[in-house]
């Protein structure tokens, strides 16, 4: 094997530096994409744990609104539920 000198690229110090940033910048993509991808997977295995505090509101919008279209009376704990914004049933006699 012909072994041959390496080119060598004539190069100021900000030249350098601009490199530097672009290595710093790709590792730190890198190492999000990773995190992301861990929550992912963590998301996959477990969709919705109720007992979540970010999750939590969520998930008593989407009972409270599964019961109202079910006709389920809220439990009345004296604790006002989560308001969807979407009006019920109308209780007036009109039929």
């Amino acid at each position: 094997m012909i072994r041959r000198t390496p080119t060598m690229i004539p190069m100021s110090d900000a030249d350098v530096q601009e490199i530097r940033d672009l290595v710093v910048d790709q590792k730190s993509r890198f190492e999000a994409k990773q995190k992301t991808l861990l929550a992912m997977k963590k998301v996959a295995e477990h969709p919705i744990q109720p007992n979540d505090p970010e999750t939590l509101p969520w998930f008593q919008l989407l009972v409270a609104e599964r019961n109202r279209r079910l006709g389920i009376p809220a439990p009345s704990t004296g604790i006002p539920g989560p308001s969807t914004g979407i009006p019920g049933p109308s209780t007036s006699g009109s039929s």
